[in-house]
């Protein structure tokens, strides 16, 4: 093995360390955390309380609660870091691992207390979990599919796949929550995925791209953007579940579509910045 395959190895390893580290403190405070100081971090939406803004993210009710989060945020920072990988950038996912880290739970924390306060006047929920961020991450893995795309193909190419699954992710939405698909919505959602269809394919064999016949390796790329966009399929209907309220608890919808949203524009943003 050569000097510059042991250089990745350990640059794979430390990288996939960061995710691995904050999963285990995240066991380690619901384990060994008294539940009284657990209690404590939670973010009560009768006190405004600065502090609970951002430690709210790591506490959690029960232990399926904990499971629950920590699996969903490993998948997506894996699945996230791999396409960094693919486009040769894992600076970028460095990045944006350490803003998510720092800045989302406050984030996410003030727009669930702004939306819930908007449309539930009164109600006074005690918000925890580490969804938020998660859901950032699966906002992160949409942004470094399309960055893929970008290098496979062209940035038009990325733009029309773009909105293709937005308009997907959109659509499973609707069906979770509204079920019925009227001949207009579902005209809608079909006239805009025809349309993105078209252009994909008029791009990706128009004569800004390669018109040669695709290599093994290019068809098994898109094999795995494929299975990125089943993933984000799957990633939604866990944030976003048909009964918001199981068991006594509630499902924070709010917070898990901030954090996605937040996600797909921090991690377009540290792109951005790291790319200077």
């Amino acid at each position: 093995m050569g000097a510059a395959s042991v250089d990745r190895y350990r640059t794979a390893l430390r990288d996939l360390g960061l995710i691995g580290t904050v999963a285990a403190v995240l066991v380690w405070i619901h384990l060994a955390l008294p539940p009284a100081v657990r209690t404590r971090m939670a973010f009560r939406h009768e006190s405004l309380d600065p502090v609970s803004l951002y430690t709210s993210a790591f506490v959690h009710l029960d232990v399926a609660h904990l499971a629950g989060n920590v699996a969903g945020f490993v998948a997506a920072a894996l699945v996230a870091y791999g396409l960094c990988v693919q486009v040769g950038h894992r600076r970028w996912f460095r990045v944006t691992f350490a803003g998510f880290l720092l800045v989302l739970p406050v984030a996410v924390s003030l727009t669930s207390y702004a939306v819930i306060g908007l449309l539930y006047p009164g109600i006074e929920p005690v918000s925890r979990g580490f969804s938020g961020v998660g859901a950032a991450f699966a906002g992160f893995v949409f942004v470094a599919l399309l960055s893929a795309l970008n290098r496979l193909y062209d940035y038009r190419v990325a733009g029309y796949s773009g909105l293709a699954i937005w308009l997907l992710l959109l659509f499973e939405v609707y069906l979770i929550y509204v079920g019925d698909v009227t001949p207009v919505v579902g005209g809608l959602f079909a006239v805009g995925w025809v349309a993105c269809l078209v252009g994909i394919g008029r791009e990706s064999t128009g004569p800004a791209t390669v018109t040669r016949r695709r290599s093994r390796l290019e068809l098994i790329q898109l094999a795995q953007a494929l299975l990125v966009v089943a993933l984000l399929v799957s990633f939604v209907s866990v944030l976003f579940p048909p009964d918001i309220v199981e068991g006594g608890a509630v499902t924070n919808v709010f917070a898990h579509a901030a954090g996605f949203l937040y996600g797909v524009g921090g991690a377009a943003l540290t792109a951005r910045l790291v790319r200077q």
